[in-house]
Parts: structure tokens; sequence; C-alpha cells
């Protein structure tokens, strides 16, 4: 089956028997597309690598914000097998992407769970919030740095040119982000966070190395995206964004029982802990 998200609500495009769409809870159809004009976006999820120097499993995250950050307008194209198939419909709502998703009788199956949930989400039309200025050369450096900052949630929005309304701007080949350098990723993220310095970051995450966040807002109010990795969900997840928001609106995907507790709104910011998250939730912040 392939589906399609098209301003946040999915279609069916018609190449089966249209019952199984509606099982799905999918009520709209388009055309078929030329699979030559789309841009193909690798499975999400997450592997387990061994750390050799903690003798441990470190997560990596196969995660596509960065990519469809860079490759902009365009229509995206997944070939998704079961639980992945509700991952890349979570993926591409919360980066407003418009995504078409090719899986199979079990994937048919996830996106059921997930495309009930997405539908009924309040759509909220807030630009892309940032910390970091990123100017993309085009390079493996340059996405294999913007893949880094996106997984350890250092938001960032391509820029043409350096722009004076962020903390930090990035150039591979500049003074301070060296060419040298570029083959380390890692130290180069490192170095990009240093310069930022976590007080300022609009977004931090605490307890989870699977969760990434996206932030969209204005001056009164801000939505938050989550999006968890794993197949497994994620307890006691804390959170800081920067701003003073006293009043919220959750939903969790699948878990109508999720709570935020601890919320605090002081110095600037205002910090929660969600208890329990599945693939995806949405948090609605509001200034008043």
């Amino acid at each position: 089956m392939l589906f399609f998200l098209a301003a946040l609500l999915p279609c069916l495009v018609r190449d089966g028997d249209p019952s199984i769409a509606n099982k799905a809870g999918v009520d709209r159809f388009c055309p078929t597309t030329d699979l030559k004009t789309v841009h193909k976006l690798p499975p999400p999820g997450v592997e387990y690598r061994n750390n050799e120097a903690s003798a441990s499993r470190s997560p990596w995250l196969d995660a596509n914000g960065w990519r469809i950050q860079r490759a902009g307008k365009v229509r995206f194209y997944y070939d998704v097998k079961g639980d992945a198939a509700s991952l890349a419909a979570a993926e591409a709502y919360a980066y407003e992407a418009d995504a078409l998703i090719h899986t199979d009788p079990q994937g048919l199956s996830a996106l059921a769970q997930i495309l009930p949930f997405l539908k009924q989400l309040k759509p909220a039309d807030l630009p892309a919030l940032a910390n970091i200025g990123f100017m993309d050369d085009g390079t493996d450096e340059a996405g294999e740095l913007m893949n880094l900052l996106a997984r350890h949630n250092l938001l960032f929005r391509i820029v043409q040119a350096p722009d004076p309304r962020l903390e930090v701007n990035v150039r591979i080949g500049s003074k301070d982000f060296p060419k040298a350098e570029a083959a380390d990723a890692n130290r180069m993220a490192h170095k990009v966070r240093s310069q930022l310095t976590d007080d300022k970051r609009l977004l931090r995450i605490y307890g989870s190395e699977v969760v990434v966040g996206r932030l969209t807002g204005d001056r009164t109010r801000a939505r938050l995206h989550l999006i968890d990795y794993a197949k497994r969900p994620v307890e006691g997840l804390r959170v800081r964004v920067l701003g003073e928001y006293p009043v919220h609106r959750l939903n969790v995907s699948g878990l109508p029982e999720a709570k935020l507790l601890d919320y605090t709104v002081e110095g600037g910011a205002t910090e929660f802990t969600l208890t329990l998250m599945s693939r995806y939730a949405v948090i609605d912040l509001f200034a008043k």
C-alpha cells in the first residue's frame, strides 16, 4: 500500500483493495505518483551498536528530520515494513513533509493505530524554532553534522548566510568550523553545543537517547513534537523548553492516560516530566 501525507492528512494511492484502506482509517485517495520524481528516504528506526569505550550498547538513530529539512519542499517516499510504517507517518507529520509511504500488511496494521491519532490533532500553523543557522554545502560531512545535531536535539535551520538572530551560525570551512575538523562530526557537534551553551538551548530532553524533538512556535504559543525511534515506550522523560508556558495540552499516541508531572515555569523556561510515551507525542504550550 502507498500512503500520501499531504497537508498533514493521509490519502491512499489506489493500487489495491480500497477496503484495506478503510480498515486503516484512510478515507481519501490520491492518484498514482511517478516514483522517479520523489525523494526517497531510508526506513527510520534505531539500532544498537557496541560501545567499546563503555562496554555497552549505544543506540544509533536512523532519523530523517535533517534530510527533510535539507531537501526542502519536495515529495518524499518511504519504503518501510511493519512498525516502521507508524514511525514514518509520525516523522512525516512532525516535519510537515509531503510523503508517500509504501508498506506491507503488518505496516498497514501499524498505520491503523497512528493515523486516527494524527487526524484528531488540531492543526497548528507555526514556524520552526531554532538556535543554530546551518549553511549546507551539500557535502556528506555537512549531512553527517546535521544528522548529529538533530539526534542531540540541537535545533537548527538551514540558511544561505549567517543569521544574526540565531545564537550560532555553522559553515564547514569557516574559521570556527574548519574543514580539517569536519571528518570528526561528533567533535564538531560538541563544539556547536559548547558555543551555544545549554542554558540557551530552546529544547533539552533528559533520560533518553532515542527521542527526537521538533519545536515550532511564535510569541504566544509553542508546539513540541516528540518522536520515539525505539520499539518500546519511554518512561519518565524530562523535557525543558525555553520560554514560560503555564498552560499546556498533551496528546500521546496510544496512551491517553499519559500525563505531565513536576510541571514548573520559572527562570524563563518550562520543565516537565512526561510519564510515558510511545511512538509520538504532541505537546502544545501556551504563554497564557
